[in-house]
């Protein structure tokens, strides 16, 4: 079954993945790391999605040959 896509807000992508703000951020400029995606009422606040999250880590996790 795959997962459902989630809205994670920086404080669930950085419990997820370790990373400080400043370090997600950079890695985003990067392009090292999922952008973020901005609500569609106009607000400032921004999300990951989940399902771009776990991608990534997959990712990391397949070029460490880890599992």
């Amino acid at each position: 079954m795959e997962d459902d896509v989630e809205f994670w807000r920086l404080e669930i992508v950085i419990a997820k993945t370790g990373y400080s703000k400043t370090e997600i951020y950079r890695r985003m400029k990067e392009g090292a790391f999922p952008r973020s995606h901005s609500y569609a009422d106009g607000t400032a606040k921004r999300f990951w999605l989940s399902t771009e999250v776990r991608a990534w880590q997959n990712e990391i996790l397949s070029r460490s040959g880890g599992t």
